[in-house]
């Protein structure tokens, strides 16, 4: 029968964080059935219940009205190098991909949510919605 030999923690002087890392009683047999549980306890954690507030000050609702978004029309998109955008001059044509006729996109902080027409409104260019885009989730 081979002879039990103790362990000795070659970095015991180095690293006295580790000590006791490498106790006989981790790695014998006899001792770890002996051993107690070395799970840490835990406990509940107790967290306040907030209730509903009964009375108190509200947002109101045109808080809202006063706060600024970017707001486009987009006409189309095309896809182009830069070496064809560099070569761009004026009277230079850029073709987009929409047909005529086809509805234009009302872009509201980069999310598309309604298409429409164009009209005359004075001398600028607006705007008719004829279709709001609901997303479903």
């Amino acid at each position: 029968m081979a002879k039990k030999t103790k362990f000795e923690d070659p970095l015991k002087d180095i690293d006295p964080v580790m000590e006791g890392a490498f106790s006989d009683s981790k790695f014998s047999k006899e001792s770890s059935d002996d051993t107690q549980d070395s799970t840490p306890a835990v406990s509940q954690l107790q967290f306040p219940t907030f209730d509903a507030p009964s009375s108190g000050r509200h947002m109101e609702e045109d808080i809202f009205g006063a706060i600024p978004i970017t707001v486009s029309v987009e006409l189309g998109r095309s896809e182009m190098t830069l070496k064809e955008v560099y070569e761009l001059s004026e009277g230079s044509i850029i073709e987009v991909g929409r047909l005529v006729g086809e509805p234009l996109d009302l872009i509201v902080n980069g999310q598309t949510i309604a298409q429409g027409e164009v009209v005359a409104v004075d001398n600028n260019y607006g705007l008719r919605l004829t279709q709001i885009i609901s997303k479903s989730k």
